[in-house]
This record gives structure tokens, sequence and C-alpha cells, in this order.
């Protein structure tokens, strides 16, 4: 698959992995800068599933549903997370806009109390060598293992985009950013990014733009990754504001971004 290329579950072809749950691999690892991927699951009533990471760092998003998450293994014992304080043997709810970050070696089992749709992001461990470069030391006092978005405030983008940070190293991620973005009607101008992304409409449509202007079109669930210096736009011609779910690496600052002429694009105060 190549960077800038839209992929749609509801056009892929799914695969069991479990009793009641089914797989698609929405962005599938390939030759990028990362190897990242991501997969979306659906899950039947009363289905769960279990979720190892295992050399890589595992983020979810609830992009429909409602359910729970029983973390089987955490690396640091007893977490917080935003609402309630959990230790590794309880449960918290999830509902859409609920957020996981998962590490290398540890492990969580999700389970349904309604058809229940969750996305799963994956990047390399900083454990492994070819990730070692961005290793990030984890402030087991800050860390979170879920959050819900609407917890953060929002911070600028580009434009009048705004965003919200899921994870960041202030909480706990180590070498990656999972955030939401805000696109209005006029859309995100053609820019680029230092930084290999994977991109998730998790509300709203809209359009992908390449640079020779062709249109991809965005609905809720379409996904796609974004390399290192693809210039890209999102056009959002809708009046409601199209949103974004996005993980990039290495850690940093989602309003980063570059115009086709290297110029940094400005970012403004949050109104």
């Amino acid at each position: 698959m190549s960077p800038g290329v839209v992929r749609h579950a509801s056009s892929l072809q799914a695969k069991s992995v479990g009793s009641g749950v089914k797989q698609f691999e929405i962005v599938p690892a390939g030759p990028y800068a990362e190897a990242m991927f991501a997969e979306e699951y659906v899950f039947d009533v009363n289905a769960e599933f279990n979720f190892s990471a295992s050399k890589h760092d595992i983020y979810f998003y609830v992009l429909e549903g409602k359910g729970s998450a029983k973390f089987d293994f955490l690396s640091f014992g007893s977490l917080a997370s935003v609402g309630s304080p959990t230790a590794k043997d309880s449960s918290i709810s999830l509902q859409e806009g609920s957020a996981i970050s998962l590490l290398d070696g540890e492990s969580v089992t999700l389970a349904p109390i309604e058809g229940m749709q969750v996305l799963v992001l994956s990047i390399p461990s900083p454990v492994t060598p070819w990730a070692d470069s961005l290793k990030r030391e984890v402030n087991v006092n800050a860390r979170l293992a879920t959050t819900r978005l609407g917890a953060a405030e929002f911070q600028a983008a580009t434009g009048d985009r705004q965003f919200e940070v899921l994870f960041d190293a202030s909480n706990g991620s180590r070498g990656a950013t999972l955030f939401v973005g805000f696109i209005p009607s006029s859309g995100a101008p053609q820019h680029y990014h230092l930084y290999d992304e994977i991109c998730v409409i998790v509300r709203g449509r809209g359009a992908l733009v390449s640079p020779d202007g062709t249109e991809q079109e965005l609905v809720k669930g379409s996904a796609f990754h974004v390399a290192p210096r693809l210039l890209h736009a999102i056009h959002n011609r809708n009046p409601e504001d199209l949103w974004i779910l996005g993980l990039f690496r290495p850690e940093g600052s989602a309003s980063a971004a570059f115009y086709p002429d290297g110029r940094p694009a400005p970012v403004d105060p949050v109104r």
C-alpha cells in the first residue's frame, strides 16, 4: 500500500480472529520510514478479545459502541485513568472517544456491552533495534493507561484548525503522539510533515487531496498513511467539522507542518 492511499473497512475483506470478532487491515505495514500499521476490530455483543503488545506499542480508540477494558498485565502496577483510578486487574468503562495506551509486553482484554468498533494502531516499540533512537523514558507518575476525548484542552494548529492530544510524552507515551484534529469547513491547505503518520476519520466527511489535485473521499472509518514530506491537503466542504485521529512518530507537536516551499505553517492561537 502506497502512502496517501485511502482505505475503508467496508471495502476490505474481514478476517475472523475470534468468536464474534472481525479484523480489518486498514493501514498495512509497508516499506515506510516506520513499520506502523492500523487495524479496525468489530465486536459483536458479548464478544471479547485479548490484545498483547509484542515488539510494538499499541494505541486503541473506540470508534463506536460501549464496552470495557481489563488490563491483564501492566508494567507499572497501579496506573491512573482519566475519570477513575485503576489497578491492573480492574475493568475500565469504554465508550466512543475512549483511548488506551499499551506498551510492549502489556496486555488488555476488550469486551463490548453492545456492538463495538475499535481502531488499533501499532508502532515499533522503542525496545526494538530499529526504534531505539526514539526511546523515551516513561514517566510512571504521570502515565495514563486510558483517557478519553474531551479530557484535555484544545491546542491550535495551522489556520483555524485545532487538535486535542490523547497520548504523548506528558502522560506516558514513549516516542509517539496520538491526537484528534478538528478541521472546519475551510479545510487544511497543502502541506507536509517530517514524521510518519497514520490517520483515521472518526467523524464527518471530506477529501484527501494529492499534489496533482486528485481527491479521495473521506468518511468515518477512512484510513491512510502519510509518509514524511508527502504533500497533501484535507478539504472539508461540509458545515460540520471533520475529525481525524492521528498517530505519528517521533513524538512531538501535531501543529508541526510545512508549506510546499518549506516555510513552517503558522499556528494561530486558540480562539
